[in-house]
């Protein structure tokens, strides 16, 4: 079964979890390899795991933010605030100031 979603929106909420690895892991690598080449070139060896736990938060912060909302949430919001906003006028009804006041 597949997800229905509009064109240009990616579906939110659940999704692939080996996405989410994929996040991980490249958080954990990248930002590791980072941490080694400046611990190389500015001789400090604690760079190296630093920056893999750098990458590890932040690859996890990525994988709540992919896929850590419910689907539909921020439609709720959008709709409800489209709601709230003054709408064209009814036909037939003038959209001028009826109160006789000039600027």
């Amino acid at each position: 079964m597949s997800q229905q979603s509009s064109p240009g929106r990616t579906p939110q909420g659940g999704g692939d979890p080996w996405s989410a690895f994929g996040y991980l892991v490249a958080g954990v690598g990248v930002y590791g390899l980072i941490g080694w080449g400046l611990g190389v070139w500015l001789h400090a060896s604690y760079l190296t795991p630093v920056g893999i736990l750098l990458g590890a938060v932040l690859g996890l912060a990525l994988v709540f933010y992919q896929f850590g909302r419910a689907p539909g949430a921020d439609d709720d919001a959008l709709s409800t605030k489209k709601s709230l906003e003054p709408g064209p006028p009814p036909p037939g009804q003038s959209t001028d100031d009826d109160r006789g006041e000039t600027e």
